[in-house]
C-alpha cells in the first residue's frame, strides 16, 4: 500500500467523513503539488457526494487535477488514465452511473467511493512514477 493510499484511508476512515471523493485525492497530493491541505480541501469541495458540479466521479476529476499539477498534460496519458478506470467499471466515468451500478450490485455507497478513491491514487502514482 503506497503512502497515498496510506493517507486516503485516514482520511476516509474520519466519522464522520469530512472529505469527499475529490477533496480526498486532493488532500493526498497537496503537499507535493504546492497546496496545503485546507486549499486542496475546498478545491474539491464541489466535486463529491454524489456529484454537486459536473457528472464525471469526484475522485476521477481529482485525478485529473493532480496529474495537471504533477506535469501530466499528454492527451495520449489523460486518456489511458480515464480508459483504465472505464474498463473496470463496465465504460463508466459518471457519478450518478457508477454509484446506481454499485446500488443495483447491493454495494453500498461509502465503500464503492473508498474504491474509486484508490483506483485514482493507484493510477495516479503508476502514472507519474514518483513524481
Amino acid at each position: 500500500m503506497s503512502k497515498h493510499t496510506e493517507r486516503a484511508k485516514e482520511l476516509r476512515s474520519e466519522v464522520p467523513v469530512s472529505s469527499n471523493c475529490a477533496q480526498t485525492v486532493m488532500r493526498v497530493y497537496a503537499k507535493e503539488i504546492g497546496l496545503d491541505e485546507d486549499l486542496a480541501a475546498a478545491i474539491g469541495s464541489n466535486f463529491g457526494g454524489g456529484m454537486r458540479c459536473g457528472a464525471t466521479c469526484g475522485a476521477i476529476a481529482a485525478g485529473y487535477m493532480v496529474l495537471g499539477a504533477k506535469g501530466i498534460e499528454s492527451p495520449a496519458v489523460l486518456n489511458e488514465f480515464r480508459k483504465c478506470i472505464a474498463k473496470k467499471h463496465d465504460g463508466m466515468t459518471d457519478c450518478a452511473d457508477l454509484l446506481r451500478a454499485n446500488a443495483a450490485k447491493g454495494g453500498e455507497k461509502k465503500p464503492h467511493c473508498d474504491n474509486m478513491i484508490e483506483e485514482v491514487i493507484t493510477l495516479i502514482d503508476e502514472l507519474t512514477d514518483g513524481r
